[in-house]
Parts: structure tokens; C-alpha cells; sequence
């Protein structure tokens, strides 16, 4: 697979695990994600991962549906996107690493044999083991640095340690930042302590964030409020503490572009090993109860009112925001302000959580 680009090799490694020959679409997003952090919140991120299909279909690793069978197709946004591919019945087997038998780790990636050998893994994997044996055997400055300054000198991708620092090379004994003499250094983030509840919620607008954080009691399940600046949301996610394991929650605007970002921060969180980022259901519902659709100011690209990616919201609200979004709409989340907040008993609304009722069938 020489001559691939390093997307396309990793969604290549994805075709190869894969337990059945047709690899859903929804597969492919994901180890996508997982290979390359800057796909999320990237206005074109799909026309990358189409391009990496694209190499992979000439090189013969996979085969796509005819373009002919519209069904297996998603034509909702351009440029279109299989909605699986189909692995050559003779392509999976193990893949060779001749590398492994040869390697000779240094005592701290005493692990990494039967690792490399057992445990599949990926190229950045690969090229992160190999690149920190030699950084171990070699001379190591006294300093500690910055873990994208480290992540450049080894890898020469600044982000790459972004992701594989929370993935399985640094489990329980295995490497460490410590190691690679390096440390992640946060985003400054805007945030709001409000009490100690095990719950953050992300919010897009700065000001929306704000009159949360003022509103929301201190002995409620959100203790935190940060602001994500919408298309920063990656940033912050990768900027949250290494030992964070509470519940993630996001509000944002009720556009397409707010959509996918949320969507893709909920693959984006995922990939790095800080579990699902879920919608704060009871703000979207009241944004829905309270806000007027209203036409933004330049023309607004639509998807069809049942898209996949309305999903990521519960069953209950894909219906009233996809019929919004198919018609070019939007709701911004400033609509639920504090007008509007004040009239509410922040004891007796969870923002995160279900409606005290079902949802009226009215909703707009």
C-alpha cells in the first residue's frame, strides 16, 4: 500500500480489521476521526475522506458500490459518499509487520514486542513506537517540553500525540509523557465553575455560556460551563484534563453547521478516550419551544429532514429540528437567554437530561 496517503492507510488498516467484507460507511467516519483529529469541525472533511476511498478504490483495497445504485449512496451533501465499501474477499489476512521481529526496544517498550505482534497496530502507532525506542536510546535533554513541540520532533505531525496520548500505547504501563520528557499544555479555556457536579456542559456562544453559568444552581449535575467558540470545539475537547471521566454535554446553535460540529465533536471526544459528547436535550427542547426560526443572512446549505446525522439528538427531537434544517433555517441558541431562563426553577429543569413530560407535539 506504498504510495497512499496517511488517511487513506489508515482507513486501509480499518477495511483490513473489519470482521465482515462490507465496511459501513459509518465505520470508515470513525477510524477517520481517529486518524486524522483536524477532519473534525473541517468544512472539508468530507471531500478528504472521499479522496482517501478514492486512493483506496485504485489501489484495489476496496471496491465501492456502482455510482448507478443510488441507494447505496449518500447524495445529501457533496461530494457524494458510499455507504459502505466491499473488501476483496482475498485481502484480509494478518498483516506483516517484519519490523517486529527485528526491533530491538529499549527496556522501558519491553511491552511493545508482544504489542506490535498481538495487538494490530495502526501506522501511527507504529511510526510513535518506533520514533520514541529511538528517542529513549539516544541522548535525552534535561528540559521538559511542550507535548506538540515533542509530537513535531518525532513524528513531524504537531497533533498526532494529541490522540495517541490517550490511546492504548499509554495505558497502564506502558509509555508515558514522562517518558517522551514532554507535557500537554491546555488551551486556555473559558470556563465557569459552578459547583461539583460530574457534568460539563459545552456551550457554543460566548454569551449563551455565560448566562448559564449564572443561572445554573450549584448543587445540580453540571458543575462546569466552557465556552467552545463553535468551530474550536476540537481545541477544547483535546485540552481537557488527561483524567477527566464525567459526563460531556453540548449546546449549540440549531443550524447545519452547528449540527456538525456537535456531531463531529461527539466522534472527536470519543477518539480521544473521553466518552460520547451528548446533546443537552432539555436546552434544545426549550430552544425549540422558545425560538423562532428565522432565514440567516446568506443562503444556507440543507440536508433532508431524516439525514443520519440528526442522530446524534434523541428520537424525540430529530423530527421538529430536521424539518427546520431542511428548509434552510435556524435557530440560534441566544434565543434561550436570560429573558427566558428567569422563568424557570434551575432546581427543577436538569439542562442534560429528559423532559419532566413528553414533548409537545406542537414543536416547531
Amino acid at each position: 500500500m506504498t504510495g497512499l496517503s496517511p488517511l487513506a492507510r489508515h482507513l486501509a488498516t480499518a477495511v483490513t480489521a473489519h470482521r465482515t467484507a462490507r465496511i459501513p460507511l459509518g465505520v470508515l467516519r470513525t477510524a477517520a476521526h481517529t486518524a486524522d483529529l483536524s477532519l473534525a469541525g473541517d468544512p472539508d472533511a468530507r471531500r478528504r475522506i472521499a479522496g482517501a476511498l478514492d486512493e483506496l478504490a485504485t489501489a484495489g483495497v476496496v471496491r465501492k458500490p456502482a455510482t448507478t445504485t443510488r441507494a447505496a449512496w449518500d447524495h445529501t451533501l457533496q461530494p457524494p459518499l458510499p455507504n459502505w465499501v466491499q473488501r476483496p474477499t482475498a485481502q484480509r489476512r494478518p498483516t506483516a509487520v517484519p519490523t517486529a521481529v527485528s526491533t530491538t526496544w529499549h527496556a522501558r517498550l519491553a511491552w511493545a514486542a508482544a504489542f506490535v505482534a498481538t495487538e494490530r497496530p495502526t501506522d501511527h502507532e507504529l511510526a510513535l513506537l518506533h520514533a520514541a525506542n529511538r528517542y529513549l536510546a539516544g541522548h535525552q535533554p534535561p528540559e521538559i517540553v511542550p507535548m506538540r513541540e515533542r509530537s513535531w520532533e518525532l513524528l513531524h505531525e504537531e497533533k498526532a500525540l494529541d490522540a495517541l496520548s490517550r490511546g492504548r500505547l499509554f495505558a497502564v504501563n506502558r509509555l508515558t509523557l514522562a517518558d517522551l520528557r514532554c507535557e500537554r499544555i491546555p488551551l486556555p479555556l473559558v470556563q465557569w465553575q459552578i459547583g461539583d457536579g460530574p457534568a460539563a456542559l459545552l456551550v457554543e456562544n460566548h454569551t449563551t455560556a455565560h448566562s448559564l453559568a449564572c443561572w445554573l444552581p450549584a448543587d445540580g449535575t453540571v458543575g462546569t460551563v466552557m465556552w467552545t467558540g463553535g468551530s474550536q470545539l476540537p481545541q477544547i475537547l483535546a485540552s481537557m484534563p488527561a483524567d477527566w471521566s464525567g459526563p460531556l454535554y453540548y449546546y449549540g446553535d440549531l443550524d447545519l453547521r452547528g449540527i456538525e460540529i456537535a456531531a463531529d465533536g461527539d466522534h472527536h471526544a470519543q477518539a480521544l478516550g473521553l466518552g460520547p459528547l451528548t446533546p443537552a436535550s432539555s436546552l434544545y427542547r426549550l430552544l425549540l419551544d422558545v425560538g423562532a426560526p428565522i432565514k440567516p443572512r446568506t443562503r444556507a446549505r440543507t440536508i433532508a429532514p431524516d439525514h443520519a446525522i440528526l442522530n446524534w439528538f434523541p428520537p424525540d427531537l430529530r423530527t421538529p429540528i430536521g424539518i427546520i434544517i431542511a428548509a434552510g433555517l435556524r435557530v440560534p441558541q441566544e434565543a434561550t437567554g436570560r429573558s427566558q431562563l428567569v422563568n424557570l426553577d434551575p432546581k427543577d429543569f436538569d439542562p442534560c437530561g429528559a423532559p419532566a413530560s413528553p414533548p409537545s407535539s406542537t414543536g416547531r
